[in-house]
């Protein structure tokens, strides 16, 4: 379980976080209200933050475990979105942004289970698609970069 734990968690980091990690606040043409002048510090924690996981975990059902998960994601793209984007980031990489934040909120816990069963985490890599995966990869690219 620990090997397929920490293949699911490193794809929710890449889905919901950057991009985890949770989509659709623009997608829906919402947008966000995550502020817009977070300190480097703040948005860098944030940032490379990771779900924190019970190690209780590693004796739960696959259903207690994708439950799990989806609330750590959850979590991390709450607090993300309370620390914000800084001033100078660039358009579609706030769009990438947003786009992650939902998307890590949309996650599906039955294709998380399905995913822990399988011991396949791939379905994370198809939450995001066309001009949407454009963004979150601006997105990525450009926090990577900013965080050094």
């Amino acid at each position: 379980m620990t090997k397929t734990k920490n293949l699911l968690t490193r794809r929710l980091c890449a889905v919901a976080v950057p991009a985890l990690l949770a989509v659709s606040l623009t997608a829906c043409g919402g947008g966000s209200d995550a502020p817009d002048d977070a300190s480097k510090e703040d948005f860098c924690k944030a940032y490379q933050a990771e779900p924190e996981f019970d190690d209780a975990l590693n004796d739960a059902s696959p259903e207690e475990q994708a439950k799990a998960i989806k609330d750590a994601v959850t979590k991390l793209a709450d607090d993300f979105e309370k620390v914000g984007t800084p001033k100078d980031i660039p358009d579609d990489a706030r769009e990438g942004f947003e786009i992650s934040l939902e998307s890590a909120r949309d996650l599906d816990t039955g294709d998380i289970q399905k995913a822990i069963e399988d011991k396949n985490g791939d379905f994370f890599d198809n939450l995001v698609t066309g001009d949407d995966q454009k963004k979150t990869k601006a997105f990525d690219d450009w926090a990577s970069d900013y965080c050094g």
